[in-house]
């Protein structure tokens, strides 16, 4: 079993948090072991339920252009080992795989099929940022048709402490957010379920009252920002790591960080991030590993 990649509750980190930090270009997009899986499972979900994973209305198409175009440029600078790209197709070295772009209609959707993560515009308007187009194939407990058109206070109006703790700091990076730097932040949740695809809970909260903790899942969200130069949109991109809670048991400093992180959060947060119905027994349960670790 791997240790999880990313550990953004590590020294009891709870609260609400922007959390933005600069990386190297190099190191904008993650592909690893699990990128066949996620690339299938982003097919399934356009096959099965386009209409809520993929969203490019009329009038985006030099938007999603410019996301295809940095994407390619990314990949064939920093990943050229994994992929062959030329003026009329991308192909997957190892797999031997062939995309087109004359058989994609929506630019966006193609450039959701060479990475892992989720991809979504957020477009200006007077100094406000919309959600205007996006690929969300890992939502965490949120619904792209429902946030579709919403600025980013909209969008975030139901998360606890966001418009008196960071809405303001929010928009003025969006708004000020400097050409050809990336950033990156994380957010953390605990889940019923290894299931990328999480637009809602899986479980009512009595049954997710019952589960015990080895069935429950660390959920973390890398996200990153960019600017697009064109359109001065920003491409706002989400690789969800999912790991079973048992893969931290071999670091007692990683369980009592996230004894403390849960600990850590507002009691709303709690409830909104929807650990209260376990929080007793998780904590109990990791105490007791720690002490017998």
């Amino acid at each position: 079993m791997n240790f999880p990649s990313h550990q953004p509750y590590k020294n009891g980190k709870g609260g609400i948090d922007i959390g933005l930090k600069p990386i190297e270009n190099s190191s904008w997009l993650e592909i690893d072991s699990l990128f066949d899986k996620e690339i299938s499972i982003k097919k399934r979900l356009y096959k099965e339920r386009k209409d809520q994973v993929l969203i490019t209305p009329p009038g985006s198409i030099d938007i999603q252009r410019e996301v295809l175009e940095i994407v390619l440029k990314h990949l064939d600078h920093f990943h050229n080992d994994l992929y062959k790209i030329n003026h009329e197709s991308v192909e997957f070295i190892k797999s031997k795989t062939i995309y087109s772009y004359k058989d994609f209609e929506n630019p966006l959707e193609l450039a959701s099929l060479l990475v892992q993560e989720d991809l979504v515009i957020m477009q200006p308007q007077s100094d406000i940022f919309y959600l205007r187009s996006a690929s969300l194939c890992a939502p965490t407990r949120w619904s792209l048709k429902e946030k579709f058109n919403q600025s980013l206070s909209e969008i975030h109006k139901e998360v606890p402490g966001y418009k008196e703790k960071i809405d303001f700091r929010v928009n003025n990076i969006f708004r000020n957010l400097p050409d050809e730097k990336i950033f990156e932040r994380y957010n953390w949740s605990i889940f019923d379920s290894p299931e990328l695809f999480q637009p809602i809970g899986s479980k009512s909260l009595v049954e997710i009252e019952n589960i015990e903790p080895e069935g429950l899942f660390l959920r973390v969200e890398r996200q990153t920002l960019r600017r697009l130069k064109d359109s001065r949109s920003i491409l706002f991109t989400v690789r969800v790591h999912v790991d079973p809670m048992t893969a931290i048991l071999s670091d007692k400093h990683i369980m009592i960080d996230l004894i403390k992180a849960i600990q850590n959060l507002e009691e709303d947060m709690k409830e909104y991030k929807v650990i209260k119905p376990f929080e007793d027994k998780l904590i109990e349960w990791l105490k007791s590993k720690v002490i017998n670790e």
